[in-house]
């Protein structure tokens, strides 16, 4: 899980790939919320102030900016963005009219939409939710481990062909044979990453989009905002891909340079550190820790930035690219999706969600790389770090539960 979007992501790495071995430490649960208190806050400003300078490249105006938690205030958004629709966009956007349930309603987000004083939107910005962060490591745990999990079902099937005097081309095996040793491949490779003798490789496992950047403009603009990207001081895009597939965007992957330690901090002095409060880390504390984070941590981050039209944003929603289609798509499309890449996914996401909740103390994992589990038991596990689960039977004579009753 190396996360290009934070400045202190190898710190995050290490921690992941300790987990992942079954290595927990004490200081962990702190060190996790500190980077979910302090990276927004960090690094907020400057992705505010690279959308502000692009739009204004375009027409200098303020612009307002609005914090929206769900997909459908997103795309009610876009609606009233289109003024003049195309016939196209007009279809899209009449058969959403007349039945928002198949736009996968009520999908959470973490967005901020980008306008003009008079309403036109002109942006967003994108913070990647935890499951799909661990989704999205998952998928690239797996392809690493895919052809491990290959070579150990290999090595197997070849000894049993050495056993029946065979070479492994002529070995004929039956589909409980292979299911077996496919299993026994899997538990041979989460014990090569328990004892440390597989290691995850930091640039197979990056995600370059969990800040993501969209700027809306017309497509003769599209240039000039590209230039514009291309002179900005502290700013480096490359990587830049066209996509041309069921809508039309440009996209770039951005570095942006940090300001030293001291104007960052400087920039913050005023910060009420108590919207943390419920995080399990001290007002205090936090404040007090500020300064070397930021000083230790990279001077850069990266995101991913959009440079789309209205039109191609109303096929990329309603349309032909559905977000979350792809997302569906792309869980069909895993290299492989067995107990280690499933394991591997929820260990991720209990960390992650152990960054964000009141509790700092970390005790025996509830996953492990080589277990078997349910997904109820993550479900359990999560709750915990809160408040815990609530019973779902509520019996009155059993609520003490180290009460006798004696039947």
């Amino acid at each position: 899980m190396y996360l290009s979007g934070l400045i202190h992501r190898d710190r995050l790495f290490d921690i992941a790939c300790r987990w992942l071995a079954d290595d927990v430490r004490p200081r962990d649960g702190r060190e996790l919320t500190e980077i979910f208190v302090f990276e927004r806050a960090i690094t907020a400003p400057a992705v505010r102030a690279l959308v502000a300078d692009l739009v204004r490249v375009l027409q200098p105006s303020p612009l307002v900016l609005r914090r929206v938690t769900t997909k459908d205030a997103v795309r009610q958004a876009i609606v009233e963005a289109v003024k003049e629709p195309s016939p196209r966009a007009k279809t899209l956007l009449d058969r959403y009219g007349m039945n928002p349930e198949e736009f996968f309603p009520r999908t959470p987000v973490h967005m901020s939409l980008i306008a003009r004083e008079d309403g036109t939107l002109v942006g967003m910005v994108r913070r990647k939710r935890i499951r799909r962060i661990a989704e999205k490591v998952s998928r690239q745990v797996s392809e690493q481990l895919a052809s491990e999990i290959d070579a150990a079902a290999r090595m197997l099937a070849s000894q049993r062909a050495s056993d029946a005097g065979l070479p492994l081309e002529r070995l004929v095996s039956t589909r409980a044979q292979m299911e077996d040793e496919f299993a026994a491949a899997e538990r041979i490779v989460a014990d090569r990453i328990h004892t440390g003798q597989i290691t995850l490789d930091p640039t197979r496992q990056q995600v370059d989009d969990v800040v993501g950047v969209k700027i809306i403009a017309n497509s003769h603009e599209i240039e000039r905002l590209e230039e514009a990207l291309d002179e900005r001081e502290n700013t480096w895009a490359f990587h830049r891909k066209i996509h041309e597939g069921s809508y039309v965007g440009t996209h770039y992957l951005v570095d942006i340079e940090l300001p030293q330690a001291d104007e960052i901090v400087g920039g913050l002095k005023d910060i009420d550190w108590s919207f943390a409060a419920g995080r399990g880390v001290s007002v205090f504390d936090l404040e007090g820790e500020f300064y070397e984070y930021v000083s230790t941590g990279s001077r850069t981050f990266r995101l991913e930035l959009i440079l789309t039209t209205l039109e191609n944003l109303v096929e990329s929603e309603f349309g032909r690219g559905i977000h979350e289609t792809r997302i569906l798509e792309q869980r069909a499309l895993a290299t492989y999706s067995g107990r280690i890449a499933q394991n591997a996914s929820w260990i991720i996401e209990y960390m992650l969600h152990l960054a964000i909740s009141p509790s700092i103390h970390v005790g025996e994992p509830p996953i492990k790389i080589w277990g078997q589990y349910l997904r109820d038991t993550l479900y359990h596990a999560i709750a915990n770090l809160n408040e815990g689960e609530p019973e779902e039977w509520l019996i009155p004579a059993e609520r003490d539960r180290q009460r006798r009753i004696v039947l």
